[in-house]
């Protein structure tokens, strides 16, 4: 009965949102077109399942497919953590009823596990079980290999949820957990073992010893319980207060900054924009994929390694944290632009702040990709061309985009396919970004001296070095006639 009220209390929040009368026919539209995609996964599925055995002839029909099982698990953990929303359930107005705490968490989580990413794991794996396992095993079998199939899905879905909550707590747990996942990435990237192999082989134990099906099972009570045990022990805001008292004494506390002055304390406000805020954290979190952008191309030899893909990879892998925090270097502010208007602090002040923030990023990025070195000392060379334009040309060119920009960004939002707070001057800046270094790289290419290509890269960017008080103050000029533009965009939401 209790969870029919919660039920009808989120039905009724929905339908009485002006959003959703603003959104009706998009919504309408958008069901018929899920439907029909839901209606050709289902046949696809279906056909895929019954005729297996013929797409994969000469092989085991069932390892086979225990293998893409494998990769399906990988693929839909990262499109989860990439694009899954966290459940929530507004508890203030039911925090002073006799309503018990558990049953509040219970819906929550119960509702988490209702999503359209499960939805596809079961049309995923249901005709898989019918028509092969119940044909090799018996359909008692299949039915057990489906519940733990869709326990591992469920496993997954809860373990996202308790990862991303603990992105707003405790950034150890998730270095950790990421650490791990990346080293058997890289274990099986490096082929220190066979992922795929080594799933497929777990499963097919599983199914020949029928008692260990049950164990996926209990890996979702396990991920429940965590998720339980961190939402029962932070649904109270106070319950936080040990923690945020914790935060401000290491990760938050940048008071040595004050002995920069003001160039310090502006530098200390955007480090804990980034470390306390969803938009900001999940670049954050993305940052060691982009640094691993080089494995794709730098040990893979059917790309020519004096080629212009190189260059592009180099001013990616170095500059693209810098690119999103300038692009948005006043966006962020965006809530609160007025009060930096009002406040006093210098202009110039404020944009010399965001000169060394950014330079920071790149020569941190640089450091990090300079192990690439092992692979050839060409991709070191190519990575410092990269580092010194970006440096030198990218960061000033960047922020003068960004004072174009009239669009506060909502940072509560996650980054992952969020369009939010961008405009026409973020699209015209990636000209320069990533085709601006090809044009000075690649006629030296082609004239057969890609070494003096990468040197007049590099040069590039230290001549732009050396201008940059120039750019500077075309920047501040350009800031200081839009400021008031640009705080009246950042005071319109949506």
């Amino acid at each position: 009965m209790l969870i029919q009220s919660f039920i009808s209390h989120q039905w009724k929040q929905a339908v009485r949102s002006p959003i959703w009368h603003k959104s009706l026919a998009m919504n309408i539209f958008m069901f018929f077109i899920f439907s029909i995609l839901f209606a050709e996964v289902m046949l696809a599925s279906f056909f895929v399942a019954k005729g297996w055995h013929e797409i994969v002839p000469g092989t085991e029909p069932l390892f086979a497919f225990y293998k893409v099982i494998a990769y399906y698990f990988s693929a839909m953990f990262v499109i989860r953590f990439l694009m899954q929303q966290l459940p929530v359930l507004e508890v203030r107005p039911y925090m002073h009823l006799s309503v018990k705490k558990r049953n509040l968490l219970h819906f929550i989580l119960g509702k988490g596990s209702l999503n359209f990413f499960n939805l596809i794991s079961i049309i995923f794996f249901t005709p898989f079980a019918f028509f092969q396992i119940a044909y090799y095993h018996g359909n008692l079998i299949a039915l057990a290999w489906l519940i733990s199939m869709i326990s591992i899905d469920l496993s997954l879905n809860y373990l996202i949820i308790y990862i991303k909550k603990q992105m707003v707590n405790n950034l150890t747990i998730v270095t950790i957990m990421i650490s791990i996942i990346g080293l058997f990435a890289l274990g099986d990237y490096m082929h220190w073992y066979s992922y795929s192999e080594t799933f497929a082989n777990f499963i097919e134990f599983m199914v020949k010893t029928p008692a260990f099906l049950g164990l996926p099972l209990l890996l979702t009570v396990v991920t429940y319980w965590m998720n339980f045990k961190f939402l029962s022990m932070n649904l109270y805001l106070e319950d936080l207060s040990s923690y945020t008292k914790k935060t401000d004494n290491h990760i938050g506390n940048v008071a040595y900054l004050k002995n920069f002055g003001i160039i310090g304390e502006l530098i200390g406000i955007d480090i804990k924009l980034y470390l306390r805020n969803k938009r900001t954290k999940s670049m954050l979190y993305l940052s060691p994929l982009f640094l691993a952008y080089g494995l794709m191309f730098y040990t893979n030899d059917q790309y020519d390694h004096e080629g212009g893909m190189m260059i592009f990879v180099g001013v990616f892998m170095t500059g693209i944290l810098m690119v999103n925090y300038l692009q948005y270097a006043f966006a962020y502010e965006g809530t609160y632009f007025d009060l930096l208007l009002t406040s006093g602090i210098n202009f110039k002040d404020f944009i010399r702040a965001k000169f060394i923030a950014a330079s920071i990023l790149v020569s941190v990025s640089y450091m990090l990709t300079i192990p690439y070195f092992l692979y050839g000392t060409e991709f070191l060379l190519i990575n410092t061309a990269c580092f010194l334009f970006n440096l030198g040309i990218v960061i000033p060119t960047a922020l003068y985009f960004a004072t174009f920009n009239k669009k506060a960004l909502n940072l509560k939002q996650g980054s992952a396919f969020n369009y939010q707070g961008i405009g026409a001057s973020h699209w015209l800046f990636l000209l320069p970004f990533f085709i601006g270094p090809l044009i000075i790289y690649l006629p030296f290419k082609w004239f057969g001296n890609a070494e003096l290509g990468l040197i007049a890269l590099g040069l590039t960017g230290i001549l732009g070095l050396t201008f940059r008080q120039v750019f500077a103050r075309a920047i501040l000029k350009n800031a200081t006639e839009r400021k008031y533009i640009m705080a009246v965009g950042f005071r319109e939401r949506g």
